[in-house]
């Protein structure tokens, strides 16, 4: 199968994933001709192109119906995308694309366009590594208690204000109980330190998402939520919507409503290591046998060969 992307940039999981399923690619085709005279099956575009470049994107997908190829989108947790539902809404409404992929079904509910397709594990950079999940269940494997990565410019990104809100004062309680932490931005760690530090974190947080906005909390977990999972870390999160679609509550993560109870759980399971292993290790099998960014692109695939059942002599077809 071939696959048209339209991608501002070259896009790592896409084209890793679509390379484990045997498919091939090209980017930056925006003329039917060239679509076509490439034999693509498929065209996907970048939500972030279509906001910026509506005509264009609308144009071309209009010829692309006409031409009978299946077109998606995939918006994942991108920064105040709530000033952008209106655009999502119209492209579900008027079906501007065959499939709506979504990290979140937050009011998006009743279109029947609408895929549930939430972040990932990238498990080419997050996996255990050199280390085994036996060998990460010694207490003394540890050298963190607590950590988190993740972006703190709340300056330039108004969504992660209230992140550094709350890791500010988390800190200050661990430091007076005696537990470390660190907590860091990942734009200064590369995959290795990023992994290193979560395999030897008896706790790993995920605080915020760029989906999230001051009025609200977004439904969809960000990629952080799959892949501190699929490093063997144990994952206590902040409490969304769309934690119960992915994991079992409490045997595979947890999660937390408000500091208080951030607090509460987190001195809970470093007073329980074995249970907190055992979780891990929950996770890691189920992120490893559903989330990874090939389950995500074979669905995604799935549903757009499906979609052209709706066409008239549709090309699309799998390989």
């Amino acid at each position: 199968m071939r696959v048209v992307l339209n991608y501002r940039r070259p896009n790592e999981r896409l084209e890793y994933a679509l390379g484990e399923l045997g498919h091939d690619w090209v980017y930056h085709l925006w003329d039917i001709r060239n679509i076509e005279a490439q034999g693509a099956d498929a065209v996907l575009f970048e939500f972030k192109q279509i906001v910026k470049e509506e005509l264009r994107f609308a144009a071309l997908s209009l010829r692309l119906r006409k031409c009978g190829i299946p077109t998606a989108t995939w918006c994942l947790d991108n920064p105040n995308i709530g000033s952008r539902m209106w655009k999502l809404h119209a492209i579900a409404k008027y079906r501007l694309v065959d499939v709506l992929a979504t990290h979140s079904l937050q009011g998006l509910e009743g279109y029947g366009n609408v895929l549930y397709l939430p972040n990932a594990a990238m498990t080419q950079h997050y996996n255990l590594g050199v280390h085994t999940l036996e060998e990460m269940r010694d207490p003394g494997f540890c050298t963190v208690d607590v950590s988190f990565i993740g972006n703190f410019d709340g300056e330039r990104y108004p969504e992660h204000r209230e992140r550094m809100r709350l890791l500010g004062a988390l800190e200050g309680i661990l430091r007076k109980l005696g537990r470390s932490c660190r907590f860091v931005g990942g734009d200064s760690m590369d995959y290795g330190a990023q992994t290193d530090l979560i395999r030897r974190s008896r706790i790993n947080l995920n605080v915020g998402c760029a989906a999230d906005r001051y009025d609200r909390r977004s439904w969809g977990l960000p990629e952080r939520c799959y892949g501190i999972p699929a490093c063997g870390g144990f994952l206590l999160s902040d409490d969304r919507e769309h934690a119960k679609d992915d994991f079992a509550i409490g045997e595979e993560i947890d999660l937390f409503r408000e500091l208080p109870d951030c607090v509460e759980k987190i001195r809970h399971y470093l007073d329980a290591h074995e249970e907190s292993r055992r979780i891990a290790e929950n996770a890691y099998a189920r992120v490893h046998r559903e989330h990874t960014y090939r389950h995500r692109v074979a669905r995604l695939l799935g549903a757009l060969m499906r979609a052209t059942d709706g066409y008239s002599g549709g090309r699309g077809k799998t390989s």
